[in-house]
């Protein structure tokens, strides 16, 4: 028997297949863009602001790849922190300046951790050279510097990606696959939270715009990939809000904010961001995911415990299973460059996670319903 439908409903089987084939497409014409590495690996790292251990642990960990060199993204940036970890060398050498250094070295990969505002200027020159890119997140702060940066990328076929691992966290790794398997039905309405503590400081660029790039490119948009990674949905409008509320010595840093989305199915998102979890909570996130389908919900909470529930109409509530560890993102990376199984990120996943944050923190700015 046939039914009618709506337009733009669509069933739980059309839903897992279009998802299947959106992914198999996707696959395909991402490797076409990919410039293969070969022999010995030379890396080079520019700043140590943010989160760089998957790098200085991957290195070491990976057969013939050397920390070649390392520069200052700003002039008191602390580069000789680099040398009381696992990847630095007698032969690693020190530069004041990036730019020589990535005309000097010639790097096959640079490893981005500048303060957040800077890295698209640093992330283009990289790429404008034809050196793969591995990049603290977000991979840009403006539409100008990543519409730049992925020009690059695609004249010198080379790759580029974020440290976005929270998609990679057991959890949300097995949300991922009972979402991918159809157990929830269509997913529909989907709600994340990113909670942090502050801390009694912060470095200076938080204090500013033109340096920290705002807190829903740093902080919303780990959950800005999360919720497009596990729902395998994409966003078409924002509309969001953000204060700063607790923290007047960092004037330009919103320590709260929420953002609402409107998704290409017709469902919606909401996304909540603060840096007031409580000094004595049990751990310094807490990150938090629910979707929900047409035949089930299924929820995520990361604190210094794991919840991933799965709960549908003909069974539930299951505590789903999740991978014993979370990839080294570095190592992830390495492994496609060199001919493996595809990154955990595909090409255009980092770009995609920052234009919309880059979107996001604008209709925040303006207070406006920006598409997407």
């Amino acid at each position: 028997m046939v039914t009618s439908r709506e337009p733009g409903e669509i069933s739980r089987r059309a839903f897992v297949g279009t998802a299947a084939a959106a992914a198999v497409v996707g696959a395909a014409s991402d490797g076409a863009q990919r410039k293969a590495v070969s022999g010995p690996l030379r890396v080079a790292q520019i700043g140590v602001e943010g989160h760089f251990g998957d790098v200085m642990s991957g290195i070491p960990k990976i057969e013939d790849c050397r920390l070649v060199a390392a520069a200052r993204s700003w002039p008191e940036d602390n580069i000789k922190r680099l040398g009381k970890t696992p990847a630095w060398t007698r032969e690693t050498k020190l530069y004041d300046d990036y730019r020589k250094m990535l005309d000097e070295v010639k790097p096959d990969i640079v490893a981005v951790f500048a303060p957040f505002a800077r890295n698209g200027e640093v992330n283009v020159e990289a790429a404008r050279r034809g050196c793969h890119v591995f990049s603290e997140k977000p991979i840009a702060t403006s539409m100008a510097d990543l519409d730049a940066l992925r020009a690059e990328r695609d004249k010198h076929k080379i790759r580029v990606t974020a440290m976005l691992p929270m998609r990679t966290a057991p959890a949300f790794v097995a949300a991922y696959e009972a979402v991918k398997k159809g157990r929830i039905g269509e997913p529909i309405l989907i709600s994340a939270q990113k909670s942090y503590r502050f801390g009694t400081s912060r470095p200076w660029y938080y204090k500013h715009r033109k340096d920290y790039g705002g807190s829903i490119p740093w902080v919303s948009i780990h959950a800005i990939d999360f919720i497009r990674y596990v729902s395998g949905l994409d966003y078409a409008s924002v509309t969001a809000r953000q204060a700063v509320k607790g923290h007047p010595d960092y004037p330009e840093c919103e320590d709260c904010g929420a953002l609402l989305f409107e998704m290409k199915n017709g469902g919606q998102a909401t996304l909540t961001f603060d840096y007031f979890r409580p000094a004595k909570a049990p751990s310094h996130g807490d990150d938090r995911l629910r979707v929900v389908g047409t035949e089930g919900i299924v929820e995520v909470r990361l604190t210094d415990k794991t919840f991933c529930e799965l709960i549908t109409n003909s069974a539930g509530p299951e505590q789903l299973a999740q991978p014993d560890s979370q990839v080294n993102m570095f190592v992830d990376f390495v492994t496609e460059l060199r001919g493996g199984k595809p990154h955990v990120l595909s090409p255009e996943d980092p770009f995609r996670a920052t234009e919309v944050a880059i979107k996001g923190r604008e209709s925040a700015d303006g207070k406006s319903t920006i598409q997407l």
